[in-house]
């Protein structure tokens, strides 16, 4: 019998051994989730330090708050480039504000703008995550002041919105319940930059804040939420926002019978203040570029210092002048405040105008920075508006700009002429004929430049314009791009023609330098805008060195001229059809000078005048400059007005600029040496008697201009030939074959006699034509033939009149001709 202990040890053994197992594999998976949650939660304790390290890095100190908060007493100020000139005070009056503590306001003032603005401010821990996705929100006071006072230069982002509320908890811990409250009533925006409730209630009620009554406070609150609610901007939206508050008050508050007083008051708004500040045109410029990169609301609130590109000196000097010269077209003493009638060029005698306006600017190619710039002047001097303008012909260097990137160039020949259909409105009243390019831009002739725009297209202009940041809405017509629908401020117009001054490179026009608190820390300091090469430099070249050209606007302007300055520049003057908007534009490397003068009446001298002397005082103090020849220009001697090689028979030369490739190989066609029988007119032939044969210069006419060219009288060349005279001949010189005038074709037989005494040899040679200007040698020897064959000639591949003509040469040199024309037949 078995013995079954030990089969009972064995399993005993065998179970212990499989328990020790599963205990172990416990323990190691145990361990292994142990590890991963304990990694885990290692990442997050890293992720969390991460973001928190990223939130509060570089987090401005809650302790320069107060600071901030004092210098927000001094309003924000802008100045000319020298820093020592003001320019504007963002403030209805330029003085210190009053910042008053609590208990020198009205209750009423703090309870309110609690009620609307922070209902729970006393039970908060200084902010709410409430709005935590939406940058526009900030729901406690504390966070309005850490958004608009510490963090404001940041962009919007759910950092900053996380940074704005760690800062306003550690302003409530730092600073108390009473202070923020305090700060915020002294600093909140209440429209037409006032800042703090003091500053609104001086600006809207005439008073200080601490005799406000309980109506004033409530509308002041109902502001301090909404600045653009206001008295001045909206006086019945603010009473009517005022009496709804009113109504809404808690007894905490207010009594009934206050409210119902309160409510029955009228309101006393002050009027609108007076705009403060010099050169207001610009520094609403300014001010634009600034919101583009900055709070408006936080300069506005006060306590910087902005320094501007405005050139002081320079823009009194640009209204002093526009001021005189709107003056004299006005018939008007000039001010006596105005020392630079010397400065402006004499204006032709003519009627006073009643109505003209004029704005300019004075920009900088080189680094885009604006140094004078004057909105719409009229008889009550500056204004703020920088208005947009019809841009006339002030466009046509852009549009000769497209057509030499397409091989036009200066020398070009252009034709002033009609339209050739009735039904297209004329250009112009009187005009030239043919003209070089260069010419045609300068003098403003516009028939060539509807023409070149059909040639070129209007999508190609347009995308030239695009580049230069102009956009056109109106392009129906030629006539439409000149006086349409379509609009450009100075500003636009001196940003395009400082492309061309700065060999074809745009900057963006700049009127900000930089940013400093009223103690002098620099805030921001900007960068000058990046330049964009926008035009080859050739091309740029060829455009400035027509526009540069004096002697070509005499044709307009007449010598001398307004724009005939003592150092290197270029010009343009611009205007619509009807003349009511004039653009005049003068620049050089360095400066640009743009004018803008609207009247009813042409006055473009007066605009030419006045941007020269513009740019005159610009350039004073800068070393003269004229544009380097880029590489690939070549200059050549033309025949003017072709713009070919010259001939014999052109009436005048220049010297034009090309780019390299595209200078002009073939000689001349446009005028044409042709002999005339002087005494019947006609053509001559080589039969007509020498001594009656006068060679005269004629233009060739192209088809589209023969119109133009009658109507002016220009000559055209003769269509009929003279009388063919039947030369003389002699025994041993003929041809009596073939006849004269007689068919041929194929190979035919010359026959005729070539002798006679000192005979040396003869010639035979035809030329086409019965006056040819060059001939075919068809035989030649030193043989002479009595009365026999003179020669083969194959008038094969030939067709039309040809003249045959057969020339001895005698041994002392003598020549004698005689000749017979003859009609090919193919």
């Amino acid at each position: 019998m078995l013995n079954p202990l030990p089969i009972l040890q064995r399993r005993r053994e065998r179970h212990q051994r499989e328990a020790n197992s599963a205990r172990h594999n416990l323990t190691r998976a145990g361990l292994g989730a142990g590890l991963t949650l304990s990694l885990a939660f290692g990442l997050m304790l890293l992720a969390l330090g991460l973001g928190y390290a990223n939130i509060t890095a570089n987090l401005p100190s809650v302790e320069g708050l107060p600071a901030i908060i004092n210098s927000l007493r001094q309003p924000t100020r802008l100045v000319d480039r020298s820093g020592v000139h003001l320019l504007t005070v963002l403030a209805a009056q330029d003085a210190p504000r009053n910042q008053l503590p609590l208990a020198q306001l009205p209750p009423a003032v703090a309870q309110i703008t609690l009620a609307l603005a922070d209902p729970t401010f006393y039970s908060h821990p200084g902010f709410s995550l409430r709005g935590l996705t939406d940058p526009q929100q900030h729901p406690t006071l504390a966070q309005r002041l850490a958004a608009d006072l510490l963090v404001w230069d940041e962009p919007p982002s759910l950092r900053r919105a996380l940074r704005e509320r760690l800062l306003a908890a550690q302003i409530t811990s730092r600073y108390g319940r009473d202070a923020v409250l305090a700060w915020y009533l002294n600093t909140a925006n209440y429209g037409h930059q006032t800042s703090g409730v003091d500053d609104a209630a001086r600006l809207y009620f005439g008073k200080p804040a601490s005799q406000l009554t309980l109506a004033e406070s409530a509308l002041l609150a109902v502001v301090s939420q909404n600045p653009a609610l206001n008295p001045l901007d909206t006086p019945e939206l603010a009473r009517q926002r005022a009496r709804e508050i009113l109504a809404a008050l808690p007894a905490a508050i207010a009594s009934p019978q206050q409210i119902t007083s309160a409510q029955a008051e009228q309101f006393q708004f002050q009027p609108m203040p007076t705009p403060n500040g010099t050169a207001p045109a610009f520094t609403a410029l300014a001010l634009t570029e600034l919101s583009r990169d900055q709070s408006r609301a936080r300069i506005e609130r006060g306590g910087m210092i902005i320094t501007t590109s405005l050139d002081f000196d320079l823009y009194q000097h640009t209204v002093c002048s526009t001021q005189t010269q709107l003056t004299r077209l006005r018939g008007q003493p000039a001010p006596v405040n105005c020392a630079v009638l010397a400065s402006l060029p004499a204006l032709p005698p003519a009627a006073p105008l009643e109505n003209v306006n004029a704005s300019a600017i004075i920009f900088d190619p080189q680094t885009g920075q604006v140094l004078a710039l004057m909105g719409e002047m009229d008889a009550s001097g500056d204004s703020t508006r920088l208005m947009e303008h019809r841009p006339g012909s002030s466009l046509l260097p852009f549009l000769y700009l497209t057509g030499f990137s397409r091989g036009l160039s200066p020398a070009s020949l252009v034709w002033d002429i009609p339209p050739a259909s009735s039904s297209t409105p004329p250009l112009a009243d009187v005009y030239t004929g043919p003209l070089r390019a260069r010419l045609a831009m300068v003098n403003d002739v516009l028939p060539p430049a509807a023409r070149l725009l059909d040639e070129i297209s209007l999508p190609a202009f347009e995308q030239t314009l695009q580049t230069l940041g102009i956009q056109l809405a109106d392009t129906a017509t030629f006539h439409a791009l000149l006086d349409g629908k379509n609009y450009l401020s100075p500003l636009t117009l001196a940003r395009a023609y400082g492309a061309l001054a700065a060999n074809g490179v745009m900057v963006s026009p700049q009127t900000v330098l930089q940013i400093q608190t009223t103690d002098g820390v620099t805030i921001q300091k900007l960068v000058a805008p990046q330049p964009s090469a926008v035009i080859s430099p050739q091309l740029a070249y060829l455009v400035n060195h027509v526009l540069a050209d004096d002697s070509a606007r005499w044709l307009s302007l007449g010598n001398p001229n307004p724009f005939e300055l003592p150092f290197p520049s270029a010009a343009k003057l611009g205007a619509t059809l009807d003349g009511q908007d004039i653009w005049a534009i003068a620049y050089t490397p360095l400066r640009v000078a743009v004018v803008w003068m609207g009247a009813s009446s042409p006055t473009q001298r007066a605009a030419a005048g006045l941007s020269a002397a513009l740019l005159t005082t610009a350039s004073q103090s800068l070393p003269p400059e004229d544009w380097v020849v880029p590489p690939t220009i070549v200059t050549r001697t033309v025949c003017d007005p072709s713009g070919m090689l010259p001939t014999p028979a052109c009436p005048a030369q220049a010297e034009e600029v090309f780019l390299s490739g595209y200078e002009p190989v073939q000689a001349d066609t446009l005028y044409q040496t042709v002999a005339i029988d002087r005494e019947t007119g006609m053509l001559a032939t080589i039969f007509t008697a020498p001594e009656l044969v006068e060679e005269r210069i004629f233009m060739v006419v192209p088809p589209e201009a023969q119109n133009w060219a009658q109507s002016t009288g220009i000559e055209a060349i003769p269509s009929v030939y003279d009388t063919i005279q039947v030369p003389p001949q002699r025994p041993g010189l003929a041809i009596s074959a073939p006849l004269m005038l007689a068919g041929v074709s194929g190979k035919i037989s010359v026959r005729g006699a070539a002798s006679g005494a000192g005979f040396a040899s003869y010639r035979l040679q035809a030329g086409q034509g019965l006056n040819p200007s060059s001939w075919i040698l068809v035989a030649e020897a030193t043989q002479p033939v009595e009365a026999g064959v003179l020669a083969e000639w194959d008038t094969s591949g030939l067709s039309g009149l040809y003249t045959l003509q057969l020339v001895i040469l005698h041994t002392d040199g003598k020549i004698e001709t005689t000749a017979v024309a003859v009609t090919i037949k193919e």
